[in-house]
């Protein structure tokens, strides 16, 4: 069973889950990206743990690409990126923005996101966002131009119940970002496919 949902910039909304249920991100227009996380998504962990299964090494990933998965603060997988149809990346260096970066007091994606799942802002432990790259020098890290181009998407997997949020970034500053809806197609496996495969 699909359902589809309408993210216009600026909002968010939770998705609860069920063990393999799957949400697909789509830009129909190009241009916005968006942010999205679970309770206890802990992005240190998770890009130190994919960091050692990619470079066999300690060194971390930046990016989740497809097959990686997201953790929590325990080191359990909740998340696997199951696909991603862009040039740009699923970023989890950076910690979405708030409110108090701009100037008219807008919600920024920790805001839309924490209230979407239904806790406080402080306690969002962290974000990923959506389709991005970026540049790294020895001083820090930071986005490139956005290129987000029409019938781009993601898909996020769940792999145990949870309750996935996510939004369509507020910011009409970024460049290369143009405002525009954010589709969201969730694909439940029914309780029939479900009993036969478990089977």
């Amino acid at each position: 069973m699909v359902e589809s949902f309408t993210l216009a910039p600026g909002t968010a909304q939770a998705f609860p889950l069920d063990e393999r249920d799957e949400i697909k991100v789509i830009a129909p227009h190009g241009g916005q990206g968006g942010d999205f996380t679970f309770p206890g998504f802990d992005q240190a962990l998770t890009r130190n743990i994919n960091g050692w299964e990619k470079f066999r090494s300690v060194k971390l990933s930046f990016y989740a690409d497809p097959g990686m998965k997201l953790y929590d603060g325990d080191g359990v997988a909740y998340v696997e990126v199951a696909e991603v149809n862009s040039e740009g990346r699923v970023d989890i260096m950076y910690p979405g923005c708030w409110r108090e970066i701009y100037e008219d007091g807008r919600a920024g994606c920790r805001d839309l996101l924490s209230e979407a799942l239904g806790m406080k802002r402080k306690d969002l432990t962290g974000m990923a966002s959506f389709w991005v790259t970026c540049d790294v020098d020895e001083d820090g890290y930071m986005f490139r131009p956005l290129d987000i181009k029409p019938g781009e998407y993601l898909v996020l997997r769940a792999l145990r119940p949870v309750t996935l949020a996510v939004s369509a970034c507020p910011d009409d500053t970024l460049p290369g970002m143009r405002p525009a809806d954010l589709l969201v197609e969730m694909t439940r496996l029914s309780p029939r496919q479900r009993t036969v495969e478990l089977k």
